[in-house]
């Protein structure tokens, strides 16, 4: 069985979950099969992404001018991808990370998989994000329309391809995270005990930060000052802004940090927050629950797929209520209830999320294209 991944990049030579998936995904592939024939069509020159043991072919094409107008740029890029999938067999299944297959993407429709990942233009909220999103929405629509296979996550976002495509030619496949052996789930605080929450990402209004703030504000003028610690991490537009204007005991801004550092404070956590406006399947949530950690998301995106009663709270996106409601009920939990859902977080992502089970599902689909 011959398969190319298509990508604008693959982790560490280029940031974002997208490219991470592409890197770990085909790292278990072979690791999984062996024998599987795959390729890497990558714009990094004059490296190696992947070990030479590993077996992985790999096509460099020159990648997009980021100072120039994306979307023409992805598309010349695409014209350069097509150049090289027809020099290959033609029973190699192709699956294409966004749309770098977009160029004469119909002539490859019979094995060609398409990943769009969190769906972000079909989810736009504001007017001006709806008008952005317009060109992109439109060229996702075109190359769904020529993909054998589209990929959901699941979630809130397979109602979304359902609109454009037969339910038969949607794969839900979900992200995936490394899962730690022997990972320990720390003792839980009691009932009304003071807890301790964390919350990753950019500091930005499509993740919730103003969500967040606005919640802690409030718990704090209701007396819960004491109840709640808050550790936020994470810069982006809004960083400066918020770190000037809040000054809480419960709240410490923590800013970038790093890989060992983030590990500590998912570790020190007694749960996650993420009351994001609008998410693919977020790879903090995954990150969190292989940590042992109950979890507070809105729901939006896949994170269905990740949270329910069972391991968290699932609120409404955009919700400071809800969001205030979960905290207190979380609180006031026994230290026996919280580490029950701390366990169920952790079997969740060991069971469904791992990349071995990912690559697995994978391996199916691209059987039955070959």
């Amino acid at each position: 069985m011959k398969v190319v991944f298509c990508t604008d990049g693959i982790f560490p030579h280029q940031v974002g979950g997208m490219q991470r998936h592409s890197k770990l995904l085909m790292e278990e592939l072979k690791r999984l099969s062996p024998k599987l024939e795959l390729t890497a069509i990558h714009p990094h020159k004059d490296t190696r992404v992947f070990d030479a043991e590993q077996g992985i072919r790999e096509i460099y094409v020159p990648g997009i001018d980021t100072g120039k107008n994306y979307l023409k740029e992805s598309y010349a890029y695409s014209k350069r991808v097509y150049h090289e999938l027809k020099k290959l067999p033609e029973e190699t299944v192709i699956y294409n990370q966004g749309f770098v297959v977009w160029h004469k993407a119909g002539e490859f429709t019979h094995r060609l998989i398409t990943n769009p990942h969190g769906l972000e233009p079909f989810q736009a909220m504001s007017y001006k994000d709806k008008l952005v999103a317009v060109p992109f929405k439109k060229v996702f629509r075109k190359i769904f329309k020529k993909s054998a296979y589209t990929v959901s996550l699941g979630g809130r976002l397979t109602p979304i391809l359902t609109n454009i495509l037969p339910k038969d030619r949607i794969a839900v496949l979900a992200n995936a995270t490394n899962v730690p052996q022997g990972a320990m789930c720390k003792p839980k605080p009691g009932a009304k005990e003071p807890i301790e929450l964390f919350f990753v990402a950019r500091f930005a209004r499509n993740k919730g930060i103003h969500i967040l703030m606005q919640a802690i504000e409030e718990l704090n003028s209701d007396g819960h000052g004491a109840d709640f610690r808050f550790r936020l991490a994470g810069k982006g537009p809004l960083y400066e802004e918020y770190t000037q204007k809040y000054h809480y005991n419960n709240v410490a801004f923590l800013g970038f940090v790093t890989d060992e550092q983030l590990h500590e404070s998912y570790k020190n956590a007694d749960a996650f927050l993420f009351p994001t406006l609008f998410e693919g399947m977020p790879t903090v949530v995954l990150e969190a629950m292989t940590h042992h950690l109950p979890v507070i998301v809105s729901d939006t995106g896949a994170t269905s797929e990740l949270v329910d009663h069972k391991n968290g709270y699932l609120i409404e996106a955009g919700s400071v209520e809800q969001l205030k409601h979960a905290l207190l009920q979380f609180w006031a939990l026994s230290s026996e209830e919280k580490t029950k859902l701390s366990q169920a977080s952790f079997e969740r992502v060991r069971k469904q999320f791992s990349w071995s089970a990912v690559a697995e599902k994978h391996l199916h689909l691209f059987e039955m294209l070959s």
